[in-house]
């Protein structure tokens, strides 16, 4: 029997396998048809595994398959016998014989270095170093570029060899300064001169310097011409026995040593290839959003596998613990860290990950981003909220690094956290999708967040083909930069004006004019009325029915001084004016979008579905409270500030579980617990109540919390209103 695993993935290393992968591996080794080879080839090309040149990457697919083969539980064909392809050439000695040649260096006449040709040449040139080199011939994985050293008058001299470099070495990633992530970003642009042989009768002083000089001005050209990456550093091991004198001389560095025993620890010399080289290998590219798409298509996985198994760390351990800690917090939620983790080891484990420097933010957060892409998929609009909120943290004087949260970054210390939530247009929250809690430590303007997360949306859509992604931000939102980037961009982005930034439009006959102004003077294209409901707190008010006008119109929003050469913006404008408000603050929406209406859409409706987009902005405030009440993040202490930033991702993943949840309660109370959600959540709903003092929990259509419950994300009286619900449409 074939043992399917609908729904389940599996990651090996650092690649993502989904479930159609591995259905399809079950069928295979079944059939009893694959050898391992065609295994892994059509591996390669079901999941578009590829190499720089476009070619299979066959030996990394064949390391993969022990591992999937052993998760579905067949095993994999027999491996067929087949010569090492690192064991010595059966070439004799005599076919590279030795050379005696002692003189001058000038009076050697032209030595040039030739590229290894066919395999004939290269068993020869295996053959010469397993003869003559000290540590004979081993071939090294990965790419090879291999010369010839020859001299006009004399013919061979020695030869050169150059390889792919090593996962780790502790002084050259030292010197290079690596992270984890720009290591394993970078690695294939660094390489390794594994072998350097000059025949042992030829003894001409300066001959080695000159021939590693040599090597360096051309091994990245040859190495970029044969694998297409261009490395721009080399590295090289020193024997104890030898002092490494020549690669001194050539402009090699001493980086440290090898972590050998003491009698047998050699010298790790380097050498940059290119200017920038330090630059180019410490850059690391963000994954896009969504770039893993469908590696979980399923729903078999737990909630921990589905949000937090993808991250992008290195290390496999990293990646096991990030899941299970995940775990913990939901069980746990909003508990302090001694509670989430009970048993002495879990803590440990949990608070070394917490302060492990090569551990960040988006370490943890990266997986839940592809899981909402995933979810995304699944709707035909989503709707980008992004929002920035501050997490006090005054009362945490031993925590270094914490932000100014006050007026002008003064006062109040603690966390500023920009956020994109994706929501569907029902107000459902779908998951993150962006999540920036260091942005006051880069230089620039604070504005920037705004235009990244729009990138982030940017991502989001390009990973959701089927699904149109709209950003939606507040007033705060409303800069020139975050709508010029939008219309350059061509992305779906609606923002609420504010009067701060004196948006200015153009109006015939080459005037400006102010915008609020000019969309007031449009005649309204539809009223309609709505209940505006009470609310307590610094913005208390009654409820009250509003009438409200209904306005839209094109205009082009004028560049500001500083960008006086721009062209003018188009954009979309539509406003929501209460009439009658009766000494009430009326509600007065202007908002701003590149969205028109569709091919015979009128424009009340889509102004009417503008507005509704805009009414769901709320959500991500709800998602806030959640996040500040619920998981009780401002509650965590923690040493540094980075710290608390890795708490803030796990509770905010938790804190869209439990929105999302409140949510579906909300809209649907009288639906049974069991039908509504899953089992793993049902738990969670019955630890929330319990928690409260119910403790005659049953399996009922009740709500995950009382409504003015804080762990649901709701403060009862003393929080803020939040705006009407959208009008309907005209």
């Amino acid at each position: 029997m074939i043992r399917f695993l609908h729904g389940a993935s599996m990651q090996v290393g650092l690649r993502h396998f989904d479930s159609r992968t591995l259905d399809w591996l079950a069928v295979a080794l079944h059939s009893g048809e694959h050898t391992r080879h065609s295994l892994a080839r059509e591996l390669c090309e079901r999941t578009g595994w590829l190499n720089a040149l476009g070619r299979p990457c066959l030996s990394a697919a064949a390391k993969a398959l022990p591992a999937l083969a052993e998760r579905i539980g067949i095993e994999l064909p027999p491996a067929r016998d087949m010569p090492d392809p690192s064991a010595a050439p059966a070439i004799p000695a005599g076919d590279v014989p030795d050379t005696t040649l002692a003189c001058a260096l000038e009076d050697l006449g032209p030595v040039s270095l030739d590229l290894v040709g066919d395999a004939g040449d290269r068993r020869l040139w295996e053959a010469m170093m397993e003869t003559h080199h000290p540590l004979g011939w081993a071939r090294p994985p990965g790419g090879q570029v291999r010369y010839w050293i020859r001299s006009e008058r004399h013919g061979v001299l020695g030869g050169i060899g150059f390889g792919s470099a090593a996962w780790q070495l502790r002084a050259r990633d030292a010197w290079i300064g690596w992270s984890a992530d720009a290591r394993a970003a970078n690695i294939g642009r660094v390489i390794c001169n594994h072998r350097f042989l000059l025949l042992p009768g030829v003894r001409i002083h300066g001959l080695a310097s000159e021939i590693l000089r040599m090597a360096a001005r051309r091994v990245a050209d040859d190495w970029e011409a044969r694998y297409s990456v261009r490395p721009v550093a080399a590295y090289t091991h020193v024997g104890p026995e030898h002092d490494g004198y020549c690669y001194h001389c050539a402009g090699w560095t001493v980086a440290g040593r090898t972590g050998g025993r003491r009698n047998e620890a050699g010298t790790v010399r380097v050498l940059a290839l290119e200017d920038g080289w330090r630059k180019a290998l410490c850059r690391v590219q963000r994954r896009p959003v969504g770039a893993l798409a469908g590696a979980y298509d399923g729903t078999e996985l737990d909630w921990a596998e589905r949000e937090y198994g993808r991250t992008g760390h290195t290390d496999g351990r990293v990646r096991r613990r990030i899941v299970d800690m995940g775990r913990f917090w939901l069980k746990n939620m909003g508990e302090d860290l001694p509670v989430i983790f009970p048993t002495k080891a879990e803590q440990k484990a949990a608070y070394r990950l917490l302060s492990n420097p090569r551990i960040s933010m988006e370490h943890v957060l990266e997986p839940h981003f592809e899981a909402t892409a995933d979810r995304c998929r699944a709707e035909p609009v989503v709707l980008a909220l992004q929002d920035t909120t501050a997490l006090n943290c005054s009362g945490l004087e031993a925590t270094t690094g914490l932000d100014g949260i006050g007026g002008g970054g003064k006062g109040s210390v603690g966390i500023l956290a920009h956020a994109g939530l994706a929501v569907t247009t029902e107000g459902r929250p779908l998951g993150l999708f962006a999540m920036d809690a260091a942005f006051r430590e880069d230089p620039g303007e604070d504005s920037r967040r705004w235009v990244e997360s729009l990138g982030r949306a940017r991502e989001l859509a390009a990973a959701c083909p089927g699904t149109r992604v709209v950003s939606v931000c507040g007033r705060e939102g409303d800069s020139w930069d975050l709508l010029a980037h939008a219309v350059d961009d061509g992305d779906a982005l609606l923002v609420r004006a504010s009067r701060s930034a004196q948006q200015r439009v153009t109006v015939p006959g080459g005037g400006k004019e102010c915008l609020w102004k000019h969309v007031a003077a449009r005649p309204p294209v539809a009223t309609t009325e709505l209940t505006i409901p009470a609310a307590g707190g610094p913005r208390a008010r009654k409820e009250r029915v509003a009438r409200l006008e209904i306005r839209t119109a094109e205009v082009g929003i004028v560049p500001p001084r500083w960008d006086r050469g721009a062209d003018p913006l188009p954009m979309l404008a539509v406003s929501a004016t209460e009439t009658g408000a009766d000494g009430d603050d009326p509600l007065h929406w202007l908002l701003l979008t590149t969205e028109r209406p569709a091919e015979g859409e009128a424009d009340a409706v889509h102004a009417a579905t503008v507005l509704g987009w805009y009414g769901r902005r709320w959500t991500i405030e709800t998602w806030f409270r959640t996040l500040k009440t619920g998981t009780r993040i401002k509650d965590r202490r923690l040493d540094s500030a980075d710290d608390l930033r890795k708490c803030l991702a796990f509770d905010a993943v938790t804190a869209v579980h439990v929105a999302d949840i409140t949510v579906l309660a909300r809209e649907r109370p009288d639906t049974s617990a069991t039908e509504a959600f899953p089992e793993e959540d049902v738990d969670l709903l019955h630890t929330m109540l319990e928690s409260q003092g119910h403790r005659d929990v049953v399996r009922m259509p009740a709500a995950p919390a009382p409504p003015n419950d804080p762990r649901g994300g709701q403060e009862g009286p003393r929080g803020g209103a939040p705006p009407p619900p959208p009008p309907p449409p005209p």
